[in-house]
């Protein structure tokens, strides 16, 4: 009995060892990049499209915009908007929408 526990503990510290940190910080960019980009990347974007006809050319690129806060980002990502799907967390964790408001909020320049 003892040996299989200290197998086990053994087992478990190796384990642990070659998992990344839980806590490792999420780059905003590389979400944006990710989820994103598709729709809101470029000028061609059909997320750009939409908010160039419905809020104007000034605000139709995301990464450009310094009007947003970061509870309405999470709010739209979260619950979608016109065409927009939600993402769930399951698809989008809580850690990368908070990244991703946080990246959006940052100062410019953003790309």
């Amino acid at each position: 009995m003892k040996r299989f526990a200290l197998m086990t503990l053994s087992m478990s510290a190796l384990v642990g060892s070659a998992m990344p940190a839980v806590a490792a910080e999420i780059a905003g960019g590389e979400v944006f990049t990710h989820y994103c980009s598709y729709c809101h990347g470029t000028e061609e974007g059909p997320g750009t499209q939409q908010l160039r006809r419905t809020r104007g050319a000034d605000k139709a690129l995301l990464a450009r915009r310094t009007d947003l806060a970061p509870v309405y980002i999470e709010y739209v990502v979260r619950h979608g908007l016109k065409s927009m799907p939600p993402f769930v967390p399951s698809d989008l964790t809580d850690a990368k929408l908070k990244a991703l408001a946080g990246f959006l909020t940052s100062p410019l320049p953003r790309p």
